[in-house]
């Protein structure tokens, strides 16, 4: 809840939103710019949706008319980034903890996914985006492979502009059931319709059961591509070796995979990203393959692939990413590798949820890291809790201790999404009925 002076404090941004000569002064906080400038204790400004400067001192130089939050006792990393997520599940949150990949293709594209109303995708959408955004996840690249229309597609997307998240929407066929047949051709129409100059909406092909002809038709639109790819995808070595995997594909999962398909990954300057929960909750494999990233020298992003399991939480995916690679990478040494890849340490963690994360993006012009020019898409972390109140190392107390409970303030292209702990503008509770309302249609209706 903000306290009074917060609550000031935030209506004065909000009276001025959208007003590109407001300037927003965050100092004192310890700011961890995963950039060349490293980490110090100073200030962020803010001037309309980007950074203008970062640094020490930098109260002394604005002019009477900055906004000065004294955010001193914080820490201000980069917005992080989920890259795989499928937010149309928003309103199954939790129905299958102990799911294995059969149970859960049976219950969400057998199922439920054939009961799906373009409403149900937007309400879905609102609530993924809600928990992203209160966990301190600016963007996430958001693979809707229930696009069963046209409709649908526009009503999920309407709802991501509507969130103020930054997102990714990647339009993917349905699996099973009716449905329009749309795509790929209407992620043309998408992209001409819903990419905006501000750049919080990009749009893109996803592909559950990646083809040749699906990134032909990618290579020959210009368009980007997310593919979920592992063992269990038919010739996905034909596939990675085909030529047409390039910069502007991202790749999920990525276990099972042979040496020569990783070879192929590396060269093409795709970007990939783990799901350190979901694959072995879900059984496509005892772990990540992290290592199998790190020797290619392919930086990863990390991702929540979908909360019927377990809850969105980029905080708890790196905790879970420096565990299993220190696993995985002791255990190479202890058992005499030569090259195995050095055991990962915090800021190895965070930079896989905000630099990775913008590869995944592919905006990495834009966010991932903190620096004069970049969008202003930023949390602070409170470490005036019970996890954090006495810690060392600020990068380790953001990976190894704080949760979402420490997200005290996240903008998003310069506008205010949570303050003082609280979402701004929503009223989640009515979004939660709705949640609920459209959860029990599915479950009478499949």
């Amino acid at each position: 809840m903000p306290t009074s002076r917060q609550q000031e404090q935030l209506d004065k941004i909000n009276a001025t939103t959208g007003d590109n000569n407001r300037r927003i002064l965050l100092s004192g906080a310890h700011v961890i710019t995963m950039d060349a400038q490293g980490e110090f204790v100073g200030d962020v400004l803010i001037a309309g949706d980007r950074i203008e400067a970062l640094g020490p001192g930098l109260a002394a130089r604005v002019d009477g008319n900055a906004i000065v939050v004294d955010v001193a006792g914080s820490v201000v990393i980069p917005g992080l980034v989920d890259s795989h997520i499928h937010a149309w599940q928003g309103q199954l949150r939790g129905m299958a903890p102990d799911a294995t990949f059969a149970d859960y293709m049976s219950l969400t594209h057998g199922k439920l996914g054939k009961a799906y109303r373009p409403q149900d995708m937007a309400i879905a959408e609102r609530l993924t985006a809600a928990q992203a955004l209160n966990a301190g996840t600016t963007t996430i690249v958001d693979n809707s492979h229930n696009s069963r229309s046209a409709e649908h597609s526009d009503a999920a997307i309407e709802a991501l502009r509507g969130s103020g998240i930054r997102a990714v929407y990647a339009a993917g066929p349905a699996q099973e059931g009716d449905h329009q047949h749309q795509l790929p051709a209407d992620v043309l129409r998408l992209r001409d319709t819903y990419s905006r100059a501000d750049g919080l909406i990009t749009i893109r092909l996803m592909d559950s059961w990646p083809t040749l002809e699906s990134w032909a038709f990618a290579a020959e639109h210009d368009i980007d591509v997310s593919s979920e790819i592992g063992g269990w995808i038919t010739d996905s070595e034909a596939l990675l070796t085909s030529g047409l995997l390039r910069p502007g594909h991202t790749l999920n999962h990525c276990s099972g995979l042979s040496d020569k398909s990783w070879a192929a990954i590396a060269d093409s300057g795709a970007a990939v990203n783990v799901v350190p929960r979901s694959d072995s909750n879900l059984g496509l494999g005892a772990f990540i393959p992290i290592l199998a990233v790190n020797r290619r020298g392919i930086q990863e992003g990390i991702s929540s692939d979908n909360e019927m399991c377990y809850a969105h939480d980029l905080f708890t995916e790196m905790r879970v990413l420096q565990t299993v690679q220190r696993g995985l990478s002791f255990g190479e040494m202890y058992s005499g590798a030569a090259d195995s890849p050095a055991p990962y340490g915090a800021l190895d963690a965070l930079r896989a949820a905000t630099v990775g994360g913008a590869l995944n993006a592919a905006l990495s012009d834009q966010i991932g890291t903190l620096a004069a020019g970049k969008k202003a898409d930023l949390v602070v972390l409170s470490l005036d809790r019970v996890n954090t109140r006495i810690s060392g190392s600020a990068v380790g107390s953001v990976v190894n201790f704080a949760g979402i409970a420490n997200v005290d303030a996240v903008f998003v292209n310069g506008a205010v999404a949570k303050w003082g702990g609280d979402l701004v503008g929503l009223d989640y509770e009515s979004l939660a009925r709705a949640g609920e309302a459209s959860k029990e249609y599915l479950l009478a209706n499949s």
